[in-house]
């Protein structure tokens, strides 16, 4: 790799960083009167730029999805021909829409407005090909994971099986595009990914009261802690789990989390949203690389973030939650 084939990446995304929302911004929503109000301050920004077909706060998806395909159209220029790079992050949205595609054949309803263009992977001629059963052009790793979803719900007509699969081929997918670009941000990004995954899924299927043999068959290889340690360790209360834990790399952040995972009733929300805090620490040393591909990755990481703080907001203003609870939800904007 030759961290000068970015050179121009690095100040376009120099450029775009300057227009992610500020915290005056975000605050001016959160204390708008109602939705319209918080959507009018929006509609004043460069998100403007992604309302087609959006009339109103209602059509708040709309207006995220058409940002979020916006925001990876950019990355792509700016990552140049190396898709690889942009694929970190727009692989969870080619994945989100297999699954998708898969539920839809099975329960026969049309859910095309569900899918999220974001990659060269176009879902509706993805979804042509998988209702045909003919794949031209479709990569393997997608048409694997369709056959397989679709396979497991046939033999226990549970759709629970189908978000399984999909979310095993998703970080398998994901662990190798990472190795295969050999570079530490990238590597460290997908391998903690995976152990948070790991953790709130094994915690959820424990509340559930889900055997070992379920666990084995949801985690994931390809994260810092091995999945037999995990599942040795999955009885233990979540302090005890993570103070074993924290000589791994996401130790610190889950000791971290301990108290407020206990204040909230044990919520896993606390889990997911430390997942963002040490993500977003893993890329805060980006912004010293002059050239090379960590600058952009970390202004795309950024941008999902403003964007799932967007939905946030939206959600919250709709269902007239109040500015306070939405900034203790949103945490350290």
């Amino acid at each position: 790799m030759d961290r000068l084939d970015y050179a121009q990446g690095v100040v376009m995304a120099r450029v775009y960083e300057k227009k992610l929302l500020d915290r005056a911004r975000l605050d001016k929503m959160i204390d708008a009167k109602d939705a319209d109000e918080a959507f009018k301050i929006l509609m004043d920004t460069d998100y403007a730029k992604s309302a087609d077909g959006v009339s109103g706060v209602g059509d708040y998806e709309l207006l995220l999805k058409n940002e979020t395909a916006r925001a990876f159209k950019a990355g792509s220029e700016m990552l140049g021909g190396d898709k690889r790079i942009l694929e970190i992050l727009s692989l969870k949205y080619d994945y989100h829409n297999l699954k998708t595609m898969v539920k839809a054949k099975v329960s026969g309803k049309d859910m095309d407005d569900l899918f999220i263009y974001s990659s060269d992977n176009r879902p509706d001629k993805i979804k042509l090909q998988f209702e045909s059963g003919h794949f031209t052009d479709t990569k393997s790793e997608f048409t694997n994971a369709l056959r397989e979803a679709e396979a497991k719900y046939t033999d226990t007509l549970d759709p629970q099986m189908i978000d399984i699969v999909m979310d095993r081929a998703y970080y398998n997918h994901l662990s190798i595009i990472a190795k295969s670009l050999d570079i530490d941000l990238f590597n460290d990004y997908v391998g903690a990914s995976i152990d948070f995954y790991n953790i709130s899924s094994m915690l959820r299927a424990v509340k559930m009261g889900k055997s070992t043999n379920f666990l084995n068959e949801i985690l994931v290889d390809g994260g810092g802690i091995s999945v037999n340690k995990l599942i040795s360790l999955s009885r233990e209360e979540f302090d005890r789990l993570a103070i074993t834990l924290k000589s791994e790399k996401i130790g610190r952040s889950l000791v971290e989390c301990i108290d407020d995972y206990k204040a909230s009733g044990c919520s896993l929300t606390v889990v997911d949203s430390m997942k963002d805090v040490y993500l977003s620490r893993l890329n805060s040393d980006s912004r010293f690389i002059p050239f090379g591909p960590e600058p952009i990755f970390a202004y795309l990481v950024a941008k999902e973030k403003e964007i799932s703080m967007i939905r946030l907001i939206l959600v919250g203003k709709l269902n007239k939650i109040s500015s306070a609870k939405l900034r203790e939800r949103l945490g350290d904007i």
